[in-house]
């Protein structure tokens, strides 16, 4: 019963007394942790007891963050942290009992107030591998570096997000980085260093505790803030979404009416500029961890690792990241980073670190701020565009631009036009595109020729998928004769037999779509004054095809379910629901929607780090199709559609979230995902660079291409004679058989 304004009465009536003591480092305030080595009660009244029986033990092992765990039973408590374990089992005669923790802290009102206490010993910091920053493409915004040089020497922080005091728009990072009011700030966008903003002369670095959390009693104590505004030189380059994110939530609104014990153990993300994405939750309250001419220093925050198991790496330059409360769907911003300290690790064989943080909600209240939610945000609809938008933009980078400067200056020019830039790309960014007047091009397929006022109808559908794991009495799969000889069987005659001895009614033709797209962009520049409009929007369109060939449900007879084995229909009893379905069914949207909008920041920092070569350059349509094949067969081989649907008719007995389910299947497929996705972004760049060398685009093109407007586009890819949809059947009267 006891609440978060009891235990930070105690700790600060008790704290000179306990940081009096030799041994005693830190203290916090939280939830009691329970060794993970220690049995869970099984009834009534067993947490007692058990706590009891542990007591008497003659030895326990020390108690560290790494070794031990919240639990639900977990009561509120004072954490004091020590860098010294002796257990009473070991005290000898010459022991000075003063130097002992106390059990409990005994208020003047009656109340006894429980005490934790953690092992903590001092250790070094981790030799971190330097690391290079993602810097952007085109917009910036949270999660990017920003750079200021100090002394002749420069120094690379986080931005946490943009922030606006009504009048003018602010960059939010540390004020250790953003420097002295008027110090300029840099980043690198697109290539080009560029001057980002001016320090601002809002700044803070710490305030009384008292004065922040009022009513609160907590005496000669300073809440580290460390917090500068960069005022923005122009807004048009900055996004309000933070990279491997996306779109904002609402603010973590925090006081002292509403902050509460739960918020300990509560899960949260980040994505920092030197370390990615980060994952963690909330392992103390107002954690005191230095003291200065008899003032003590606390921070709103310490944030550890999910799974203690795996370490927290963040590492220099991740100052100023700012950290999300997952909220359901929506991340919800509530602090910012400004430092860290270092822990010892399971059974103390490493360094763990845990960072510090001040809430965001304070900062913004001292600063008169606002964050801002909605700044230059793309705007998709489901995993399709998050997919196949990540493989563009990835692609235009592997561009090798060495031997093709001005394919890659075209493309890049046009990356706005084709996809979003890296890291703003997220199912909470991508609602409703399919209403605008113009659809970025890498999901032109799915968002205008599908549905919309461009809807091409039944004849686009089997474009997007090749189903070619149904076996046959003779001759096996497509997959198979596949395997065995590409140049004999990759050709529309032995497809089409193959679907009418399957029975297959669909008849997915997609590395064929793709061999259209190849043959109209070669045709294009070919010509004598070739249009780059044209070559650009189809190029764009074609990366959704290739974004298709790796996903393994896009190639699979069992593209949502078990199509031999029929389960009862929950939903059963609705009108006009069948009363089956197939085993699994719903596995397609949880496997390419879920699963892949909720871990999009590791899926765009594992592409956008991918460095593998790209495939061989090829000449001829055909070669298109087999390249195309080779990827599909290589998905097919990461991953098999049976698994996911067997994992997920596995999921489904427990009766998941649809957060839990797409957890589930990221553990058991994520790996394997990222390296598909990253597969396809180099045969992209594969196929637009064996084109654009076949057409001679190179000498061609002009030297310092700008980006076509989006009406010129749209009014290209509206045509329903610009690359016509056709069926398996027709297919041939448009591209060489």
């Amino acid at each position: 019963m006891l609440s978060l304004r009891d235990l930070v009465a105690a700790r600060d009536l008790y704290h000179l007394h306990l940081m009096d003591k030799q041994h005693v480092v830190a203290t916090a305030v939280g939830r009691y942790l329970i060794r993970k080595s220690e049995p869970w009660p099984t009834g009534k009244g067993d947490s007692v007891k058990h706590d009891t029986a542990m007591a008497s033990q003659p030895v326990k092992e020390p108690r560290t963050l790494a070794n031990s765990e919240v639990r639900p039973y977990s009561w509120p408590c004072v954490l004091v942290f020590v860098d010294e374990w002796v257990d009473l089992a070991q005290v000898g005669p010459d022991f000075d009992p003063t130097e002992f923790v106390p059990r409990t802290l005994n208020m003047p009102d009656g109340t006894r107030v429980p005490v934790c206490v953690v092992y903590a010993p001092p250790v070094e910091a981790p030799a971190f591998e330097p690391v290079s920053p993602r810097f952007p493409d085109q917009f910036i915004g949270g999660g990017y570096p920003i750079v200021t040089r100090v002394q002749q020497e420069e120094r690379v922080a986080s931005i946490g997000c943009l922030v606006t005091d009504g009048h003018d728009v602010y960059a939010l990072t540390n004020r250790h980085v953003a420097g002295r009011p008027g110090e300029e700030l840099f980043s690198v966008i697109g290539g080009e260093r560029v001057r980002v903003g001016v320090s601002s002369d809002s700044q803070l670095t710490r305030k009384p505790f008292a004065e922040i959390y009022r009513e609160w009693p907590g005496r000669n104590v300073y809440v580290n803030l460390d917090v500068g505004l960069v005022r923005i030189d122009d807004l048009s380059r900055w996004t309000a979404q933070v990279y491997g994110i996306g779109q904002l939530g609402r603010l973590a609104d925090l006081s002292v009416d509403n902050i509460s014990l739960r918020l300990i153990d509560a899960p949260v993300r980040a994505f920092g500029a030197a370390s990615g994405p980060l994952s963690g939750q909330i392992a103390g309250l107002f954690y005191r961890y230095k003291s200065v001419g008899g003032m003590e220093y606390s921070a709103d925050f310490l944030i550890g690792p999910r799974d203690t198991s795996t370490p927290l790496e963040t590492r220099p330059g991740d100052s100023g990241t700012l950290w999300m409360l997952e909220d359901g769907d929506e991340p919800r911003p509530i602090a910012l980073q400004w430092g860290g300290h270092q822990f010892v690790g399971p059974n103390g064989t490493r360094v763990s670190t845990y960072v510090l943080a001040s809430c965001l909600s304070t900062i913004c209240a001292l600063l008169d701020v606002d964050v801002i939610r909605d700044w230059n945000i793309g705007m998709l609809d489901y995993w399709g565009a998050v997919g196949h938008y990540t493989i563009a933009t990835a692609a235009i980078d592997r561009i090798d631009g060495k031997r093709f400067p001005r394919l890659k200056a075209l493309m890049q020019a046009n990356l706005s036009r084709v996809s979003f830039a890296a890291g703003t790309i997220t199912k909470s960014s991508t609602a409703g595109l399919s209403k605008h007047a113009f659809v970025p091009l890498a999901d032109v397929p799915d968002l205008a020729w599908k549905r919309g006022p461009h809807n091409r109808g039944a004849p686009e559908h089997p474009n997007h998928f090749a189903d070619m794991d149904a076996h046959r009495a003779h001759g096996g799969s497509l997959l198979t004769l596949c395997h065995k000889d590409l140049d004999e069987n990759v050709h529309v005659d032995v497809w089409r037999q193959y679907y009418d001895d399957v029975h297959d009614k669909s008849r997915g033709l997609l590395p064929f779509r793709v061999q259209q797209f190849y043959e109209g962009m070669v045709d294009e520049l070919q010509k004598s004054k070739p249009s780059f409009k044209r070559f650009v929007c189809a190029a764009g369109i074609l990366s959704h095809y290739v974004g298709d060939a790796c996903q393994p449900l896009h190639i699979s007879s069992w593209f949502d379910g078990d199509p031999n084995t029929q389960v009862p229909n929950p939903k059963a009893g609705n009108q006009n629901v069948p009363s089956t379905i197939a085993l699994g069914a719903g596995v397609h949207a949880a496997y390419e929607d879920d699963m892949v909008n909720y871990h999009i920041g590791e899926i765009s920092a594992f592409v956008r780090a991918d460095t593998k070569p790209l495939p061989g350059a090829f000449t001829g349509g055909h070669g298109a199709a087999k390249t195309t094949v080779r990827l599909i067969l290589h998905t097919f081989d990461a991953i098999k559609p049976k698994d996911i649907v067997a994992a997920y008719a596995e999921i489904q007995t427990q009766d998941p979230t649809p957060r839990d389910a797409a957890d589930a299947l990221w553990k058991r497929f994520g790996a394997d995902t990222q390296a598909i996705i990253a597969a396809g972004a180099r045969t992209l760049a594969a196929i637009w660079q064996s084109a654009w060398m076949e057409g001679g685009g190179e000498s061609k093109a002009p030297a310092n291409p700008t980006a076509f407007s989006e009406a010129d586009l749209t009014k290209i890819y509206a045509d329903r004679g610009f690359m016509p949809s056709m069926t398996i059947d027709h297919i041939c009267d448009l591209i060489s058989c």
